[in-house]
């Protein structure tokens, strides 16, 4: 099963220059989480399944307390939080630094990692 999280809009501290650590930027958070845990399929409960509303307050939470010079090593940090959770198999994350060059809507990293 696959659980997407879309266009996830927040603003946060981004970038290498002197300037860029006074002005909120722009990022969009784009994940694909791959499970083979099901039983919410006929269980109807939230406990058996992957409670996105937790995963974007981890991000939301992490985008909040760390300033990061690199949009890299914000996916990294991202990716960690949410693949603490064993359930998910398999994430692929988008993080899309908006604004950061005339004429470009974003810059974007993608990250894909598996469990086991």
């Amino acid at each position: 099963m696959l659980i997407r999280i879309k266009n996830l809009r927040l603003k946060t501290i981004l970038g290498v220059h002197a300037w860029e650590a006074h002005v909120d930027r722009e990022i969009i958070i784009n994940a694909e989480l791959e499970t083979n845990h099901l039983d919410s399929l006929t269980s109807d409960n939230i406990a058996d399944t992957i409670d996105y509303d937790i995963i974007i307050n981890k991000i939301k939470r992490l985008v909040a307390t760390k300033k990061f010079k690199l949009i890299e090593k914000m996916a990294v940090e991202i990716m960690r939080e949410i693949m603490e959770d064993k359930r998910i198999s398999r994430c692929r994350l988008e993080v899309d630094k908006v604004g950061v060059v005339d004429s470009v809507d974003s810059f974007s990293v993608t990250l894909e990692h598996r469990n086991g």
